[in-house]
């Protein structure tokens, strides 16, 4: 296994309930938050996209890598981008 520094910090707010749960869901794997972080944000950053497909009526369903679905998307909640960067985002 790689040793890999960490020299910065993420501070986040979320859901006192969904915190709850992902602490447990985490602890039941041997993993604290904090690790469990870190591995959803090397996996991210490896694979340029998400580890799983979101779902549920808050996510319209734009995650089919359609640049003209995310045009839309984007333009119905009030940016500009076009959607033709989708999955070239700047990470820095």
């Amino acid at each position: 296994m790689i040793a890999m520094s960490k020299d910065t910090t993420l501070t986040i707010r979320l859901n006192k309930n969904v915190k709850s749960k992902a602490a447990k869901v985490a602890s039941g794997m041997g993993l604290d938050l904090s690790t469990a972080v870190n591995m959803f944000l090397v996996e991210i950053s490896k694979t340029n996209k998400l580890p799983f497909t979101p779902t549920g009526p808050e996510f319209p369903d734009i995650w089919n890598d359609n640049p003209q679905d995310i045009a839309d998307f984007n333009k119905s909640i009030g940016l500009t981008d076009d959607g033709r960067n989708y999955g070239k985002e700047n990470t820095n």
